[in-house]
């Protein structure tokens, strides 16, 4: 009988192995095809050797007969008896201890990229115990059935000397899973055209009409002008860049036209905008889809959102999994930079889309934990260096880190200022005298309890905003909010982002109404409101977590200057509450904070000055950052890596929460990855546990353990 390489599924015919194996040699090759332009020419042809031999091997063990029974369906079993990588490694690895096709095979699938130093001192390395035995005594007649379906057989080629980085072997990988997971499927996965130049027409006129609705005269709206056309008009050749504008004034458009401009003048495959929090996705692609899509095309093809990770293992959820294909990407800093750290093959199939694309880091200040900047800041700089990606950093409080010895150290890439001096300087004068920070004085109320916070507030009027430090806090301040009578709306990341942007909808309408300017009423939230928000509060109020985090929230407070605002106030407080969680990841940020405000000197420096020494300040409590992570990179310990580079420092899985979403699954429906990302929550497995859920691939929640107001939260407090 012919052999296969895929059994009969989902009304898809069994997929032979000769059609397997050639199909994923093929788009392997479209893969490296795509990186080409943005690689040295010596090293597309080192990886073409290493991509091909991993590509045209990786299968050969499913060859074995028992192998063939299951896949065949003459016996049953959940999985092949025989672990089908085994025989492609001893083919490919002969006598050496390592090579990079090897590798390759090895990960294909789970456990993933291994701690590379484990295998090269083991008596059988990249070897599966329970597979040797079959694959020592019948690789000579796989082989033979391999060349009857696939042609001649290439010799193993001395790849021992090659030294690939960690970035290259992840890259390589992705090609490898890419390819694999898209001939398996029947797929190829082809993304809209990038139209750089259309695209860039296209928000220049989007700009301009408005520009035409807004108040001309306005010192905002003149400066909102001037940004984007400094913007616009600023040379493309810096590989690293950094623009410091403040809040609300149209950073997202202005570098944009920026990054379309760089795209068009160096081919870039793909623009990044890689944002700190899931909640400011939904705002900045509604905004991008408006800006840059072009008649006939359809948005979501163009402006993709990556709200959290959606990466399967399973082929029956594959289809599933979020892929980097659209021109334009928006994805948060976890996913971002977890996927560059990570392992598993399913998380880095999308990696090779980014070399060779425009990255956006917005408001960057609160993208990482310090501890974590510098593994990440190695990993940008060989992106740029290497990969021939194009970098703009922006932040209103802008920490000029990579000056700091332990970057130096690292690699000596440093950002350039996207804006002359002169035009930062006039930008940030304005932004001065905006909002009251009671902070600056020195004046740090302590609330014993959620009554005396609510009692605080009703001192203040108008439209209120309070940020407090965990999804659980301001869920539960909000639901007493509730219970007690006040009008309250509440946003984080226990909502689905199809909930979110229905409640970011509500408090956007709320703000713009003249009616409403009187009116008391509050949204509490998370952090995940200080940045990339276009929310004009009257009022706000925060717990005290860190000087960047502070300010970033004054952005949300009289955002246009408003007249009827002239009292606007921040006011930043402690609390002792029963029913509010701490999060100790912000103790050393805290301290450092109550230090500068006891210093006196916050309102005497500038707002890069004092978030620069913050930052330092924060740097000394922590040591030695993450050099640790470097070492663990440096010597290819990719397990190592994945599990200490976690911003969220739990493994989290996706969890459906939609009840349509999750009657569709259940029926067999037809469901894609964008349905899949906005009605499903990203749940850390303890919360999982307290919620009684099974620890499966895709869990879901019941209407009794979720709603619109309160989201996951609404049977934990």
């Amino acid at each position: 009988m012919i052999p296969i390489a895929h059994s009969a599924r989902g009304g898809r015919p069994a997929q032979s192995y000769r059609d397997h194996i050639c199909g994923v040699i093929e788009k392997v090759k479209g893969n490296l095809e795509a990186l080409a332009p943005h690689i040295a020419k010596e090293k597309a042809e080192l990886y073409s050797g290493i991509l091909n031999s991993a590509a045209a091997f990786h299968d050969v063990g499913k060859l074995a007969g028992e192998n063939q029974d299951v896949l065949y369906g003459r016996k049953q079993a959940k999985r092949l008896p025989i672990e089908h990588r085994d025989a492609g490694v001893k083919y490919l690895l002969g006598d050496k201890p390592e090579c990079p096709e090897v590798t390759l095979v090895y990960s294909h699938h789970r456990p993933g990229l291994p701690d590379m130093y484990a295998h090269k001192v083991a008596d059988t390395p990249f070897r599966f115990l329970t597979a040797m035995s079959d694959t020592d005594k019948n690789l000579c007649n796989y082989l033979r059935i391999h060349v009857k379906e696939i042609g001649e057989l290439p010799e193993p080629t001395d790849r021992k000397a090659v030294k690939l980085s960690a970035l290259e072997y992840r890259i390589l990988l992705s090609c490898l899973v890419d390819a694999d997971h898209s001939d398996t499927a029947g797929e190829l996965l082809i993304g809209a055209e990038p139209r750089w130049e259309e695209r860039r027409l296209r928000l220049d006129r989007y700009v301009q009409n408005l520009q035409g609705r807004t108040e001309q005269d306005s010192e905002r709206n003149h400066l909102r002008t001037l940004l984007y056309q400094i913007c616009k008009g600023a040379a493309t050749d810096a590989v690293m860049e950094y623009c410091d504008s403040p809040v609300g004034t149209g950073k997202t458009t202005a570098v944009m036209a920026h990054m379309l401009k760089t795209a068009q003048a160096h081919h870039l495959r793909h623009i990044f905008v890689v944002l700190p929090y899931t909640n400011i996705i939904s705002q900045t692609v509604e905004v991008l889809r408006k800006a840059v899509v072009l008649d006939g095309e359809d948005p979501e093809e163009v402006v993709a959102e990556h709200h959290h990770q959606a990466d399967f293992e399973d082929p029956e959820y594959r289809r599933l999994a979020t892929t980097w294909t659209a021109p334009i990407i928006v994805t948060t800093a976890v996913q971002f930079f977890e996927t560059l750290a990570g392992n598993l093959p399913a998380k880095l199939r999308k990696l090779q889309q980014l070399p060779g694309s425009g990255i956006i880091f917005d408001e960057y200040h609160a993208a990482l934990p310090v501890g974590l900047m510098l593994p990440a800041w190695k990993w940008i700089t060989e992106l740029a260096s290497q990969w021939r990606c194009r970098i703009c950093m922006c932040s209103a409080t802008t920490v000029k880190f990579w000056e700091s010895p332990a970057f130096q150290k690292q690699d000596r890439l440093c950002a350039v200022p996207l804006l002359p001096l002169e035009v930062s300087e006039s930008l940030n004068a304005f932004e001065q005298s905006r909002v009251d920070l009671n902070a600056w004085s020195g004046n740090i109320p302590h609330f014993y309890g959620a009554v005396e916070l609510a009692a605080y507030l009703n001192n203040y009027h108008g439209s209120k905003i309070v940020v407090l430090d965990t999804v659980q806090s301001a869920a539960a301040f909000a639901k007493f909010l509730h219970q007690q009578g006040y009008d309250v709306l509440h946003l984080s990341s226990a909502l689905t982002p199809e909930d979110r942007e229905r409640t970011i909808a509500k408090i956007e309408r709320r703000l713009c109404s003249q009616s409403e300017f009187s009116k008391d009423w509050t949204l509490v939230a998370t952090s995940c409101v200080e940045c990339g928000m276009d929310f004009s509060f009257r009022c706000g109020f925060c717990e005290l977590r860190s000087l960047q985090s502070y300010i970033q929230l004054s952005g949300r407070i009289r955002r246009n200057s408003e007249r009827e605002y002239e009292d606007a106030v921040l006011v930043a407080f402690t609390i002792t509450e029963d029913n509010f969680t701490v999060d100790s990841s912000f103790n050393d940020s805290k301290s450092v904070f109550r230090k500068m405000i006891s210093s006196g000197r916050l309102s005497a420096v500038s707002v890069t000055e004092a978030v620069t020494e913050a930052f330092r300040q924060e740097c000394k409590m922590r040591g030695a950052l993450s050099e640790e992570i470097c070492k663990a990179d440096r010597l290819h310990e990719f397990e190592t890596v994945a599990k200490k580079f976690r911003v969220i420092d739990e493994e989290t899985v996706t969890v459906v929460a939609s009840p349509t979403l999750a009657t569709k699954i259940q029926a067999g429906e037809q469901v894609s990855a964008k349905e899949l990302q906005r009605g499903s929550v990203n749940l850390r497995k303890s919360v999982l546990a307290r919620l009684g859920l099974p620890d499966s691939e895709l869990p879901m929640l019941s209407d009794l353990q979720y709603d619109a107001f309160l989201g996951y939260m609404k049977s934990l407090i």
